[in-house]
């Protein structure tokens, strides 16, 4: 793996070669549990330009992987699928670049054996770009909560700002639950139902593409 990295331990090498996860799921239940991701949006390089695909990790989501149709998605266990998925990067000395803690914080839940391997060629950008943030006099408070939109207009302002699903991607990914136990061919599934899946595969792709271009950013300086 290249080692030529500015401050932030970045360069465009490894940002071009990475590999960039978003994961989807119900989030923190009543009594305090955080389910298993339904999916991971997978964004990375691929011929001569990038692919966007899903690992779905509940198998009642057959219907929506028939309709994504892409070869490389996959349905399996989140344990399986994330194994595969780190064996990857391992072998082909490439970064996982997420946002935030809480990919790492889903591993150390379902599948905590698989940690150490994860923080080997995991990089959490959230950090890198608040000090990168901070040191141009962007970032006004440092304790403020800043999602993936307001990091966008601080570093990328040309950039598109990631719309929102609707419903949010929790509960599209509560709907999607019902739909799929009750209906399983997806030519079945009604207007309204199909819209909440492809809106949520465009929200979670619209989230692996803006890590990508906070990474480019950071990667890019040499400062």
């Amino acid at each position: 793996m290249e080692c030529r990295t500015n401050r932030y331990n970045l360069s465009p090498y490894l940002v071009k070669n990475g590999i960039y996860l978003d994961f989807e799921g119900e989030g923190k239940k009543r009594d305090g549990s955080i389910p298993s991701p339904h999916m991971a949006g997978i964004y990375k390089p691929y011929l001569d330009g990038y692919n966007y695909h899903v690992l779905f990790f509940k198998s009642s989501w057959k219907p929506v992987k028939a309709m994504h149709m892409v070869k490389q998605d996959r349905i399996g266990g989140f344990k399986d699928l994330m194994d595969g998925l780190i064996t990857e990067a391992e072998n082909e000395n490439r970064l996982i670049f997420y946002w935030t803690i809480h990919e790492k914080m889903m591993i150390e839940r379902h599948a905590p054996e698989l940690v150490e391997r994860f923080e080997q060629v995991g990089f959490n950008l959230h950090k890198p770009a608040k000090k990168f943030a901070n040191r141009r006099g962007l970032l006004k408070d440092e304790t403020e909560k800043k999602g993936l939109n307001q990091f966008l207009k601080m570093l990328k302002p040309a950039s598109a700002l990631i719309v929102a699903c609707k419903p949010t991607a929790a509960e599209a990914c509560r709907r999607i639950d019902n739909y799929a136990t009750k209906t399983k061919r997806w030519c079945n599934w009604n207007i309204e139902q199909k819209k909440i899946a492809k809106d949520l595969l465009r929200y979670n792709k619209d989230d692996c593409l803006a890590v990508l271009r906070l990474a480019r950013k950071i990667g890019n300086s040499t400062n």
